[in-house]
């Protein structure tokens, strides 16, 4: 594949072979390069061209015109959680740009112009969704339980939900809703089956074959809401999702169920999760909320049978670095000529999570 040599360079920059003429620029947050990219992670980008790092620019909208000028000469970014947001006007500066690998999910932080240039973009989803898919797991198991109450026994008498003997439930026979079916909701599932769950899916951009084939049952959101012991949430954060679990909704789940979000928070109207969570039916299990974070008054920190943590379910120790690594073999394979193989289409982008 090739690539025009870079115009210039900004600071000094270990000895490339000459016949490499890919410029590399990590545009990262401290958070990102520390944790996902080991030394050996970097020392690898480095064999594959001229590699620049870019840390911790682009926190203010002010910075906008430092990254456009950090990116120039880029034919290649390398980019994490904290990336600034890599606006129209920031890639039109980028006139070498043809890939843009992002160690994490969601890559809403890259315009669409980047996709109507014809530039390669990538993520590392399948990686992060094993965490994800983990956490969803340990959230299912511990609603089942009882394991907050247990820890806290006050709760059992405070709040109709624990009202159970204090031995909880099992998972297995269990029917589980999973509202979406993407890369994170599929390993959800497969950690779920060896359990003898039963599954249930809507997910209107999968047809009912394909979900059968999973071993699941395609059904509407209503039947969902209504008959499943666990409700976990999978789809994608977009205008077309916002507030898809409402108050009706809420209300159709039976006593004693479980709904789980670890995808976003604009898919739950907050104010309809009150009304309804107050009652003490069911147990809530929140990683995301909106907004993030919730303030210290909002009611839903203040309940008994809502669980909240900090969008945690991604990131663990292990799984920094191989998203990390995960990135650098996408540089690789793209300078070597080869398929990518995390590519982010431009109809997966505008239906992805924000």
């Amino acid at each position: 594949m090739a690539f025009s040599p870079p115009s210039c360079t900004t600071s000094p920059l270990p000895v490339v072979p000459e016949e490499l003429f890919v410029q590399i620029v990590a545009l990262l947050s401290s958070y990102a390069h520390n944790r996902c990219f080991t030394p050996q992670a970097i020392t690898r980008l480095k064999s594959l061209g001229d590699y620049h790092e870019v840390i911790d620019i682009g926190r203010r909208e002010t910075d906008n015109a430092l990254v456009a000028d950090a990116i120039k000469n880029a034919d290649i970014l390398v980019t994490g959680w904290g990336t600034p947001r890599l606006t129209a006007d920031i890639l039109a500066a980028a006139k070498q740009l043809k890939l843009i690998a992002y160690a994490a999910g969601s890559v809403s932080f890259i315009d669409i112009a980047a996709w109507k240039r014809g530039i390669t973009v990538t993520n590392v989803m399948p990686i992060m969704a094993m965490g994800v898919a983990e956490f969803t797991v340990t959230c299912i198991l511990s609603g089942l339980r009882r394991f907050d109450a247990l820890l806290n026994p006050a709760k059992f008498d405070a709040n109709p939900f624990f009202s159970v003997p204090k031995v909880g439930f099992m998972l297995r026979g269990k029917t589980v809703g999973m509202v979406g079916l993407g890369i994170i909701g599929r390993q959800t599932l497969d950690l779920l089956r060896p359990f003898g769950c039963n599954f249930q899916v809507y997910d209107p951009f999968i047809n009912e074959q394909a979900i059968r084939a999973l071993g699941a049952t395609k059904v509407d959101l209503e039947s969902l809401m209504s008959t499943s012991d666990i409700v976990s949430l999978h789809a994608p954060g977009t205008k077309k999702t916002e507030h898809i679990i409402n108050e009706p909704m809420l209300r159709r789940l039976k006593p004693g169920a479980i709904l789980v979000n670890t995808a976003r928070g604009i898919l739950i109207d907050n104010d309809a999760l009150v009304a309804v969570a107050k009652e003490g039916k069911i147990g809530v299990y929140l990683d995301v909320t909106r907004p993030e974070r919730l303030p210290d008054d909002h009611p839903l920190r203040h309940m008994n049978n809502v669980v909240i943590t900090p969008h945690i379910a991604g990131p663990t120790v292990e799984g920094w670095p191989m998203m990390g690594d995960a990135c650098v073999d996408e540089v690789e394979r793209y300078i070597k000529g080869e398929p990518v193989k995390y590519p982010v289409l431009e109809h997966q982008y505008e239906n992805q999570s924000t």
